[in-house]
């Protein structure tokens, strides 16, 4: 019990960390999950390679050699451009929503009953599509706030939880 106990601390004091620093700085945390995720994706694309040179050249499938560079590729863009790829996913998403709040105005003006609430929240998700794609970084800094919110309540109730445990096992051990 005791060994669950210090892993709940450890893993709350670290979530904790994370919250904050997502709260203080959205951007540059995310620009840095970016550049692990290229890194990590560069270290497979290299593994590829590595396995495809280092099979007999009659065994070689061409489609291992193709994936291999274009993983790499893609993890070079990942590592170097982190930032300007964090703002495209964005825009991307905000573009999603205008596309799919626009389906829901559609369907919402064709409603018989309930036709003001679907064309009202429709069209504020046309709204908040256009605010994302016009400032996405603003979009990113808000929701990655939120993010880091939740991480924060998270490690709280895992110290409290963590505690109350710790105690509950040491008055145990008294008895």
């Amino acid at each position: 019990m005791q060994t669950i106990i210090k892993n709940k601390l450890l893993s709350s004091l670290i979530l904790l960390a994370l919250g904050v620093l997502l709260i203080i700085a959205p951007l540059t945390a995310l620009t840095t999950y970016v550049r692990i995720i290229g890194a990590v994706l560069l270290c497979g694309a290299a593994v590829r390679l590595v396995a495809h040179f280092a099979t007999k050249k009659e065994d070689r499938a061409p489609i291992s050699l193709l994936i291999g560079v274009v993983a790499a590729v893609f993890a070079l863009i990942l590592l170097i451009f982190a930032g300007k790829v964090v703002n495209v996913l964005h825009i991307i998403f905000g573009i999603l929503l205008i596309l799919n709040s626009l389906l829901d105005l559609v369907i919402g003006v064709r409603l018989p009953a309930g036709k003001i609430a679907a064309v009202i929240l429709a069209l504020l998700g046309i709204l908040l599509g256009i605010v994302i794609v016009i400032n996405p970084a603003a979009f990113a800094s808000f929701i990655t706030r939120i993010i880091g919110g939740v991480l924060i309540y998270d490690a709280v109730v895992g110290l409290v939880t963590a505690l109350l445990g710790r105690k509950t096992a040491k008055s145990n051990l008294l008895n």
